[in-house]
């Protein structure tokens, strides 16, 4: 017996030996999917050129505001990036990894991009005078992206063009950061830095699989956690852009809050406060109170989550939820409704949420005006979800309707809200454009 274990050992140790050193006597193998993942992906890879225009009546003058990366996806030159990387400007220029200039074409707006906001998404296009063809990058699913697996960025950090870098994927599905209105970000010890923003996260086979975004850091500079969006996401804004001039989102029609199990524990639930009038909600069956516990089959821990999934979905895709309601378990399965429908509505409460970060709608069972959503950005930092409305610029509100004439009345501004929240009354100013 003691002799067969012995043998047992000599014969695994040295096949563990020879398989080691072939791992690690080529080096330049190893080194080789680097350099090629990056050759494949840096001809599709831009800086962006953000210029300010000063001066009054015709003529003006532009500044230069900022450099900022971004990522070619069609071979007729259309670019993607992050729209807090262009929303600064006003006319923009790209250089090319060969170092050939192209300007911004506008779209049939007038506008030089098109931004979804809640995923800091925009596209632009590169004007193309010669005719020639652009590299577009390769887009892989991020679903197949695995934690622990390599990834390279490349971007113009500080202005610094293509610079690459290289790490890790620490997690995916990141949530609850605070960057964005729909966050499932993947986390890598990536270096970003300011400038790298739209640029590809890109896996070794020199395909995108996200788009880099933000870095959590307290110097400016990066410390080892940087997200980047999805490459999935992306794709899926950049179609609704291109095709419909903004991201058909699919919306339920209900409110909810995130709610510690315990004091000391880590574990949460989701519960619905509010169901909003007319809404696959309302007509499923969703009622206040239910606790949220699966949404097509996934056990739901966290107001992130949720907002994730739906929003990954698009427009007139089913969804399921399973809630507990009085100690039961219901299972419910809705549409998924594009939110303001009406064209005239939908730009106003456009303008609302660019300029103020808020969302509204309205209560089925009191009638009232709700924020059904609060973007990080937003000018009022003492507002909340599931605030009610009850003035507006010192004028009562009793519906959205309401809340939209009064808006539009008042050249799309709000000055200060009166607010209902947990049984108390709340008067809340917003400073005026120019101070912000």
């Amino acid at each position: 017996m003691m002799l067969q274990k012995i043998k047992t050992v000599l014969i695994i140790i040295p096949f563990i030996i020879l398989n080691s050193a072939h791992l690690y006597s080529s080096p330049d193998e190893f080194n080789r999917f680097f350099i090629e993942a990056a050759g494949k992906a840096k001809p599709s890879v831009v800086n962006i050129i953000i210029y300010k225009k000063s001066g009054r009546g015709g003529s003006y003058n532009l500044k230069k505001v900022a450099d900022g990366t971004g990522t070619i996806i069609t071979q007729d030159g259309m670019v993607v990036t992050n729209y807090h990387v262009v929303s600064r400007g006003d006319l923009y220029q790209f250089i090319t990894s060969n170092g050939s200039r192209h300007d911004a074409v506008a779209f049939k707006d007038g506008s030089y991009y098109i931004a979804d906001i809640k995923t800091d998404i925009a596209i632009l296009r590169m004007e193309n005078r010669h005719g020639q063809t652009f590299v577009p990058i390769t887009i892989a699913s991020s679903n197949d992206l695995s934690e622990g697996e390599w990834v390279l960025a490349i971007g113009n950090p500080y202005g610094l063009k293509q610079s690459i870098t290289s790490g890790i994927v620490s997690s995916k599905g990141r949530n609850n950061i605070g960057f964005a209105d729909i966050e499932d970000f993947i986390q890598s010890d990536v270096s970003i830095n300011p400038g790298n923003s739209g640029g590809p996260l890109v896996n070794l086979h020199g395909e995108m699989v996200g788009l880099n975004t933000a870095i959590r850091t307290v110097s400016g500079g990066s410390q080892g956690i940087s997200f980047a969006i999805p490459s999935q996401i992306v794709k899926h804004v950049c179609y609704e852009l291109n095709r419909h001039g903004r991201v058909r989102r699919g919306w339920l029609g209900f409110l909810a809050r995130e709610k510690r199990l315990n004091k000391t524990g880590n574990n949460s639930y989701v519960e619905i406060f509010s169901i909003i009038r007319n809404s696959p909600a309302e007509h499923s069956g969703l009622r206040e109170g239910d606790l949220v516990r699966k949404m097509d089959g996934k056990a739901i821990t966290s107001l992130g989550m949720v907002i994730a999934l739906i929003g990954k979905k698009p427009v007139g895709e089913t969804i399921s939820i399973t809630v507990s309601r009085d100690g039961k378990l219901y299972d419910f399965s809705m549409p998924l409704r594009e939110k303001n429908e009406y064209q005239k509505i939908r730009k106003v409460l456009q303008s609302l949420f660019i300029r103020y970060g808020i969302e509204i709608d309205e209560n089925v069972n009191s009638g009232n005006v709700v924020i059904s959503s609060i973007s990080p950005r937003s000018a009022g930092s003492d507002i909340a979800a599931g605030d009610i409305i009850l003035a507006l610029n010192g004028i009562r509100i009793s519906n959205v309707d309401d809340f939209i004439r009064v808006f539009s009345k008042n050249a799309l501004s709000i000055s200060r809200m009166e607010i209902y929240r947990e049984n108390m009354l709340h008067e809340v100013f917003f400073p005026d454009d120019n101070s912000r």
